[in-house]
């Protein structure tokens, strides 16, 4: 059964926006994936080394399990 959005309870809604951005995330590396394999075809394409760092951060921290809950970050952000 569908629910409105004002039905949701705190956890279902925390859930529904992880799970929507876990796969809009997905999506993105997916995408990101796609276009770095088809730039290390070309020799003179690089990415920007603070991207890679960037990049290389974000992947560790998502394998590491590191996050932020709904809660914090609506602290964090001052909502």
């Amino acid at each position: 059964m569908e629910k409105t959005l004002g039905e949701l309870s705190t956890k279902e809604f925390e859930s529904l926006v992880e799970r929507t951005i876990d796969r809009r995330l997905a999506v993105w590396l997916t995408q990101l994936m796609d276009a770095l394999t088809s730039l290390e075809e070309e020799e003179s394409a690089a990415l920007r080394p603070e991207f890679a760092a960037s990049l290389r951060c974000a992947l560790e921290q998502a394998r590491s399990g590191e996050g932020v809950d709904l809660k914090t970050f609506r602290e964090q952000i001052g909502a």
